[in-house]
């Protein structure tokens, strides 16, 4: 199983310390990581909140790229409406190119109204653009050459540098809804399933993620398996544990709740995002769900932790998961805990676990050979 670590940059610890501070000491703690043991650092996209201060994240892992020697460095996710393809593609290129192919790309669509609106895009259009943009850089990243899209008109052009390695089996895309899990399915990408629901399967119908992939690329190609993203907190004591989890996790909530606008009016109401209408809460009831979030994602002692992941890999048949440590406005000094007892106590026996890898990928050199 492969083992990494997130950051979503999430500044909610008060104004006692200033963001330049802040992304610092975040950065410090995903350098840490690997020599922890830990097989990737992923970053997040999001803008104008301290939900998360991450706006550019081949930015961020391009920085990380040369505080590390190792690790892999994924995105967790490019937004692609609110990025040019071009631009996406070429930065891809030129990472995976300078780190000798330890790029890992997650796609996105995202889903925040404020955001959409600050970055002068249409939310309308989420899926369709997510859908052209995903398949014009798709093809660039493989060919090296970009061209075409109703939307885009993009002329053919070359792109530099050429691509270093295949990205066959290393781009996922963030699939929350019916429909994204289809799309995911026909261009031919893995899932990607982030801060996941506490249903079966994690919320994610993957029987017709399967279904949909054989339809499209036939026995050709084997699906990738999936990755997953979440938050992690570990302690000794399983009461503490709890407690400070549930704690957290209500900071979270709520700001992801400001950051998406869930408590709209019109939230899932735009073209494309009605899954997600029946899960506006009303403003009365924002305390109540904290507490509800805050209660179930994973946090114990280690046993309990790895029950949990044990559980989850069963039901999912995982390739990679990647934590968050740091999220709800706790001290650095507890992440960085927190971080170090789940590479003590956890990390040894979930990368021993059997899984489908496809992170690796090949040099385009030995598949021409």
């Amino acid at each position: 199983m492969h083992v990494g670590y997130a950051t979503g940059f999430q500044h909610q610890s008060g104004p006692d310390r200033n963001d330049t501070q802040f992304l610092k000491r975040d950065l410090d703690l995903a350098i840490q990581s690997e020599a922890l043991g830990f097989e990737s650092i992923w970053v997040t996209e999001h803008h104008f909140s301290n939900y998360s201060i991450s706006p550019s994240p081949l930015q961020s892992l391009a920085y990380l790229a040369g505080k590390t020697k190792r690790v892999k460095l994924g995105t967790q996710v490019v937004v692609l409406p609110w990025n040019d393809p071009v631009r996406v593609a070429e930065q891809a290129l030129w990472l995976d190119n300078i780190t000798e192919g330890r790029l890992l790309l997650g796609l996105g669509r995202g889903l925040g109204k404020m955001e959409y609106e600050g970055m002068r895009v249409d939310i309308n259009q989420t899926r369709q653009l997510y859908r052209e943009y995903s398949e014009l850089i798709i093809q660039a990243l493989e060919t090296g050459v970009i061209e075409g899209g109703e939307i885009t008109k993009q002329p053919r052009r070359e792109l530099r540098p050429r691509p270093y390695r295949s990205f066959e089996g290393r781009i996922f895309g963030s699939a929350g809804s019916p429909e994204s899990v289809r799309t995911v399915a026909e261009l031919g990408i893995g899932v990607l399933i982030i801060n996941p629901e506490p249903r079966p399967n994690l919320g994610v119908d993957f029987e017709t993620y399967n279904n949909v992939w054989a339809q499209t690329h036939g026995e050709s190609r084997t699906p990738p398996a999936p990755l997953l993203s979440g938050t992690i907190f570990v302690d000794e004591s399983s009461e503490r544990a709890k407690e400070l989890s549930s704690q957290y996790h209500r900071v979270n909530f709520r700001a992801a709740v400001k950051n998406y606008g869930m408590a709209d009016d019109d939230y899932g109401t735009t073209k494309g995002n009605e899954f997600y209408k029946s899960m506006r809460i009303a403003p009365d009831k924002i305390d109540e769900m904290a507490d509800k979030m805050g209660t179930v994602m994973p946090a114990g002692n280690p046993t309990e932790i790895l029950e949990i992941l044990d559980n989850i890999n069963k039901q999912c048949k995982l390739q990679g998961f990647f934590p968050h440590f740091h999220f709800g406005g706790m001290p650095h000094e507890e992440a960085e805990r927190n971080m170090r007892l789940f590479a003590e106590k956890c990390l040894p026996e979930v990368k021993s676990w059997p899984c489908q890898n496809s992170l690796d990928g090949q040099p385009l050199a030995e598949l021409a050979a």
